[in-house]
């Protein structure tokens, strides 16, 4: 038997498929951000979004557990979004590395 699963979370009592792709401001509403923090975010590498122009920008539902890191980053050590951005990209090389370590 083949069965198929799809991922899905509940968020704010509305259930969201993990494949969902959400606009610039259904993710400033859902993050309770201005849409400046997402596009200077973005601008730094941060979020990666699709679409050419940000008034069609689509951004994967990740994108929020992402940007909730950049906050408690800042908050919790106050550092700029270069730094936020360069923390980031650290954590994932260790999580990279650790997940290769263990196959």
């Amino acid at each position: 038997m083949n069965v198929k699963y799809n991922i899905v979370r509940v968020h704010r009592g509305r259930i969201i498929d993990e494949q969902e792709r959400v606009t610039l401001m259904q993710l400033s509403h859902i993050c309770q951000l201005q849409p400046e923090r997402i596009i200077e975010m973005a601008d730094e590498g941060i979020l990666e979004p699709d679409g050419m122009r940000i008034h069609g920008w689509r951004f994967p539902f990740s994108s929020i557990e992402r940007i909730r890191k950049v906050i408690r980053l800042q908050h919790d050590l106050r550092i700029n979004l270069a730094g936020v951005a360069l923390t980031l990209h650290l954590l994932e090389k260790i999580a990279q590395l650790e997940a290769s370590m263990r196959r």
